[in-house]
C-alpha cells in the first residue's frame, strides 16, 4: 500500500512539471545573449517556466526603422539579429529594447550593445550601456550573458 502511495504521488508530480502559477510576483523574466560567432541570439524566458502575456524584442529601439518581434502567451521568446543589419549610433552602438508583461505587470531591459574590440575567436565580448533613464551603465559582456529584467510601471 505504502509504495502505491508514493509511486501516485511521483506519477503526480511528474505529470504536473512545467505547470506553474501565473503570479507576477513569483516570476523572473530573464534576458539571455550569446553568439556561435557568425550570429548572435536573443532569448527572453521565465524563472520558473511561466506563460507570458507579451514578450516584445525590440530592435534599434526608439529609431524610426524601430522593428518589433512579439510573441504572445509564450514560456521563452528567441530572435537571431545580426549587428551587421542593424542602425548604429555614432558610438557603434545598437539600441534594444526587451519588454515582458503578465497580469498587467511589466518588466523591461533597455540597452545599448556593440561588439567590444577586446573580442577575439575564442571568447566574444559586448560593450553594453544599460539605459535606466537619465543613468548609464557602462558594462562588458562575455558571452553567453544574461541578466534578469526590471520590473517597469
Amino acid at each position: 500500500m505504502f509504495r502505491s502511495v508514493i509511486f501516485a504521488i511521483i506519477l503526480l508530480s511528474t505529470s504536473m512539471t512545467g505547470c506553474t502559477d501565473s503570479t507576477p510576483n513569483r516570476t523572473i523574466v530573464t534576458f539571455q545573449i550569446d553568439s556561435d560567432g557568425d550570429e548572435f541570439w536573443v532569448y527572453l524566458y521565465t524563472v520558473p517556466r511561466t506563460k507570458m502575456g507579451n514578450f516584445t524584442i525590440s530592435l534599434n529601439a526608439g529609431a524610426p526603422n524601430q522593428v518589433n518581434d512579439i510573441a504572445s502567451s509564450v514560456f521563452s521568446h528567441q530572435k537571431n539579429v545580426s549587428f551587421d543589419n542593424l542602425v548604429k549610433d555614432s558610438d557603434n552602438f545598437v539600441s534594444f529594447t526587451f519588454e515582458a508583461d503578465l497580469s498587467e505587470v511589466y518588466w523591461e531591459l533597455n540597452c545599448k550593445l556593440r561588439i567590444s574590440d577586446d573580442s577575439t575567436n575564442d571568447e566574444l565580448v559586448l560593450d553594453a550601456i544599460i539605459v535606466d533613464g537619465d543613468d548609464d551603465e557602462e558594462k562588458e559582456w562575455k558571452l553567453p550573458y544574461s541578466t534578469p529584467l526590471n520590473y517597469k510601471k
